[in-house]
């Protein structure tokens, strides 16, 4: 064999794989992004069947590029078998023989039901306290608006706010939820404050449900569930997901339920409350702070506005158990207001009803942990602590007769 030829042979090999590859790798990782992102198996539905012609055609377009690639031609059989055994041609949009055929235009499809392994459910409630995707739990204390959750589908902001004047107390005050535009919906937005007399009854544009476009269906994509003034669900029929939000006197609470699916994003989630959790500087040790009422009084310009023993019987009496038992505590002890109370109540009621199984065991592992850290940890203090009330009046009333005594000296 020639050098020359050789070097031929190089140069065709080279130039194929930089120049015009055969695009068969790409294909395939559409087909299956596609196929997972849609929950889709194979089998005769119009939805599969228009899935599989373009992947076809995408095959097809790189074909001269991929000769004596084994992938190719496996793959490419496979899905023509697939193709003739499900009898795409049957469906209008997958026809290409029909030279007056005009194809759906943005066509709305729902997801098939998920699999109970396969939802996720985030809660925020209280002083406040969040349990995440993973079924961790943090109680925390941060001002200003952050996203809950963000996806291609929804947007769940939450406002919370300082509203009783006390160092390191916030609540949430305002739920911003922005339903963005599908081929299953128009761009909505769902909005509560805590200052409002009751929970709204629909999108701030006045509707209540979004009926599937282009469609001889009766069903809603999209609706606002109104339960009463102080419980809304805002359900996103066409990807299993919803939006609860709980109001009691100045206070607000939101959990979302979603697959798996609806909530991946090729964004940064690091800002989302719902996957990362508080900051850690924003984080506080709800169960020390049970144990040792006083110390975390002082440290933070707390006040135990109820006794242990007494919070112990009204969170009993409310029916919390567990980690909403804690939270239940954590509120009373120290804000002494029965609405969180009742927020914690329903936080329970909730999570029991919507939560997957797997989550709600995770929870109950967690909350055992942390117990058994805490014991290990009798002697440990808490950090950061805030200057008291008293040292700065005192620091400030010495500085004041400083800056008198200064014009004298």
């Amino acid at each position: 064999m020639s050098i020359v030829y050789l070097v031929s042979i190089s140069i065709i090999l080279f130039s194929n794989n930089q120049v015009t590859p055969c695009r068969v790798e790409e294909c395939a990782g559409w087909f299956q992004k596609t196929k997972d992102y849609e929950n889709l198996v194979p089998k005769a539905t119009e939805r599969y069947c228009q899935v599989l012609q373009t992947y076809l055609k995408c095959m097809n377009d790189t074909q001269r590029f991929c000769h004596g690639n084994l992938r190719f031609h496996s793959s490419e059989l496979v899905m023509r078998r697939h193709w003739k055994e499900f009898e795409c041609e049957k469906w209008e949009s997958c026809n290409d023989s029909n030279p007056n055929k005009k194809r759906p235009v943005n066509t709305c499809y729902f997801n098939p039901p998920p699999s109970n392994r396969k939802i996720k459910y985030c809660s925020l409630f209280g002083d406040p306290h969040i349990i995440m995707f993973n079924g961790s739990i943090q109680t925390c204390s941060e001002e200003g608006a952050r996203p809950l959750v963000d996806n291609r589908y929804f947007l769940v902001q939450v406002t919370n706010k300082n509203v009783r004047g006390e160092a390191l107390t916030t609540t949430v005050t305002k739920v911003t939820v922005l339903i963005r535009k599908h081929n299953c919906t128009s761009s909505l937005t769902y909005e509560a404050t805590s200052d409002e007399e009751g929970l709204p009854r629909g999108f701030v544009d006045g509707t209540t449900y979004q009926m599937i476009p282009n469609s001889n269906s009766n069903s809603n994509s999209v609706e606002v569930l109104w339960q009463d003034n102080n419980y809304v669900e805002v359900s996103l029929h066409f990807i299993h997901s919803s939006i609860h939000i709980r109001r009691q006197g100045p206070y607000l609470s939101v959990s979302v339920k979603a697959p798996t699916i609806v909530l991946e994003t090729e964004g940064d989630v690091a800002n989302e409350l719902c996957w990362t959790g508080c900051r850690k500087s924003a984080q506080i040790s709800a169960e020390k702070a049970i144990e040792k009422p006083k110390s975390f009084a002082e440290c933070y310009n707390r006040r135990v506005h109820v006794l242990k023993k007494v919070a112990e019987d009204r969170c009993k009496n409310v029916g919390t158990s567990g980690t909403f038992y804690d939270a239940c505590l954590f509120d009373l002890m120290f804000t002494g207001d029965d609405y969180l109370v009742q927020l914690a109540r329903h936080a329970q009621s909730d999570f029991r009803r919507l939560a997957p199984h797997h989550i709600q065991s995770h929870l109950i592992q967690q909350r055992v942990r942390i117990q058994k850290q805490s014991s290990n940890n009798e002697t440990e203090t808490f950090q950061k602590c805030l200057p008291s009330a008293s040292k700065s009046i005192i620091s400030s009333a010495f500085l004041a007769v400083i800056l008198l005594l200064i014009p004298m000296i």
